[in-house]
C-alpha cells in the first residue's frame, strides 16, 4: 500500500458538519447551564454586563451625539467657516460637539440637584399643611353629615402623610449623603464615564474603518449573496436605531423649549411657581419625552407634585399645559419629525416600553422602542419578499401604500 493511500484526506463537508455539531452541543450545553444554573449564571451575566456597561453607555453616547457631530460638521465647519480639510472639519466638529454637550450636562447638574433638593424639603414641608386642610374639610363634612363616619378617611390620610414625610426625609438625605459622601461609587461612575466617552469618540472617529472591517469580515466568511443580504440587514438596522434617535431628540428639544416658553408666559400673567420652576420643569418634560407614551407620565406626575409646592391652582394648569403639549407633541410634531422612522404601531410601542421597562429600567424603555421596530422592519421585508415571490398581491390599508413604495425603493436601490 503506498503512503498515498495511507495519508489524510481532508473532506470540506464532513468539516462542516463537525463545525455544526460542535456549536449544537455548545449552544444546548449554554442552555442546559442557564435553566438548570439560573443564580449563577444571572450572576455571571450581571458581573459582565456591568464590567461592559462603558462600552455600552459610549455605544449609546455615538449613537446621540452623532447628529450634533454631523450637522456641525456639515453645516458650521464646511459651509459657514469654509473649512475643506476633512480631517480637521471631523475632529473641530467631535471636540466642539463633545465640549458642548458636556458643558450644558454639567451646567445642567450644577443648576438642577440643588434645586431638586430644594424642591423636595419644600415640598416636605407643606406636606402637613396640605394635611390639615384636608382634615378640616373632613371634619366640616363630619358635622353637616354625622351619620356617615369618616374616621377612616381621617386615619388614612394621617398615615399617608406621616408615611410620605418619612420617604421624603430619606429620599433628600440619601441624595445629599450620595451625592456628597459616597466616593466610591462617584469615582467608579467618573471612570466608567470618562471610559464611555473615549470609547463614543473613537466610534465617531472610526466609524467608517469600523463599518469596513465589519463588512470585510461579513463578506469573508460567507458566500457573497448570504454577506450581501446580512450587510443590508446590518445597514437597515442601524438606520432605523439613527432616525429614532435622531428624531427623537429634536423633538424632546422642541418639547423642553415650548414648555418653557408657555410657563414663563403663564408665569407672566401672575401665576406662582411657573417662572421659579420653568426650567426644571422643562429639562424633567423634555427628557422624559424621549420615551414614546410613557415618558409624558413619567415627566408630568413630578413636574406637577413640584408646583404643588406653590399652590394647587398651579399644580392643575401645569397639568392641563403638559397635556396639551404632549397632544400637540402626539398628532402634530412628532408625526412631522419622526415620520416612519419606528414603523411601529401603538400597541407594539406599549408592548416594546414594557418589556424594556421590566428587563432594564428606563433606559429599556428608552432602547425597546428601537429594538422592535427593528425586527418588525426585517420580518415585514422578509413577508414583502416571500409574497413577491409568490405574486402574491394582498389589499393594504391607504396609510401602508407609502411605506410598501418606501421599501421597494430600497429593496431596488440595493439591487
Amino acid at each position: 500500500m503506498s503512503n498515498n493511500q495511507n495519508k489524510f484526506q481532508g473532506n470540506s463537508k464532513y468539516f462542516t458538519i463537525s463545525i455544526y455539531c460542535i456549536v449544537t452541543v455548545l449552544i444546548i450545553s449554554i442552555i442546559v447551564r442557564a435553566v438548570f444554573l439560573w443564580e449563577s449564571t444571572s450572576s455571571t451575566l450581571g458581573n459582565l454586563l456591568s464590567t461592559l456597561s462603558p462600552f455600552f453607555i459610549g455605544i449609546l453616547i455615538a449613537f446621540l451625539i452623532n447628529p450634533l457631530v454631523s450637522w456641525m460638521r456639515k453645516t458650521i465647519f464646511k459651509k459657514w467657516l469654509h473649512i475643506k480639510n476633512d480631517a480637521l472639519n471631523r475632529m473641530l466638529a467631535i471636540l466642539f460637539s463633545y465640549v458642548l454637550v458636556i458643558g450644558a450636562i454639567t451646567i445642567g447638574l450644577i443648576y438642577l440637584i440643588p434645586e431638586i433638593i430644594h424642591s423636595l424639603t419644600e415640598l416636605l414641608n407643606k406636606l402637613p399643611e396640605w394635611a390639615n386642610s384636608v382634615m378640616k374639610f373632613i371634619n366640616n363634612l363630619s358635622k353637616k353629615y354625622p351619620d356617615i363616619n369618616f374616621k377612616y378617611i381621617q386615619d388614612t390620610i394621617t398615615n399617608t402623610d406621616s408615611t410620605l414625610q418619612s420617604t421624603l426625609s430619606r429620599l433628600i438625605s440619601n441624595l445629599t449623603t450620595t451625592i456628597v459622601a459616597t466616593g466610591v461609587t462617584v469615582l467608579k461612575f467618573v471612570f466608567n464615564f470618562i471610559v464611555a466617552i473615549i470609547v463614543s469618540c473613537y466610534l465617531i472617529i472610526d466609524k467608517k474603518m469600523q463599518a469596513r472591517g465589519i463588512k470585510r469580515v461579513v463578506f469573508a466568511f460567507f458566500k457573497q449573496e448570504r454577506a450581501q443580504k446580512i450587510w443590508n440587514i446590518v445597514k437597515r438596522s442601524i438606520r432605523i436605531f439613527s432616525d429614532f434617535f435622531d428624531g427623537k431628540m429634536i423633538d424632546s428639544l422642541i418639547i423642553g423649549i415650548l414648555c418653557f416658553v408657555c410657563m414663563m408666559i403663564i408665569g407672566f400673567f401672575g401665576f406662582t411657581g411657573f417662572t421659579e420652576s420653568a426650567l426644571l420643569v422643562s429639562i424633567i418634560v423634555g427628557i422624559t419625552n424621549m420615551i414614546p407614551y410613557f415618558g409624558p407620565f413619567l415627566g408630568g406626575i413630578p413636574s406637577v407634585f413640584l408646583l404643588c409646592i406653590y399652590s394647587l391652582q398651579s399644580a392643575f394648569i401645569l397639568g392641563i399645559l403638559i397635556i396639551v403639549i404632549q397632544q400637540l407633541d402626539g398628532n402634530v410634531i412628532g408625526p412631522k419629525i419622526l415620520g416612519d422612522s419606528t414603523g411601529l404601531r401603538p400597541l407594539w410601542i406599549i408592548f416594546a416600553i414594557t418589556i424594556g421597562g421590566w428587563f432594564a429600567g428606563v433606559v429599556g424603555m428608552l432602547l425597546g422602542v428601537p429594538c422592535v421596530a427593528v425586527i418588525t422592519g426585517l420580518m415585514e421585508d422578509a413577508v414583502d419578499k416571500r409574497l413577491d415571490e409568490k405574486n402574491i398581491d394582498l389589499p393594504i390599508l391607504k396609510n401602508e401604500k407609502v411605506k410598501k413604495t418606501k421599501r421597494k425603493k430600497i429593496r431596488n436601490q440595493k439591487k
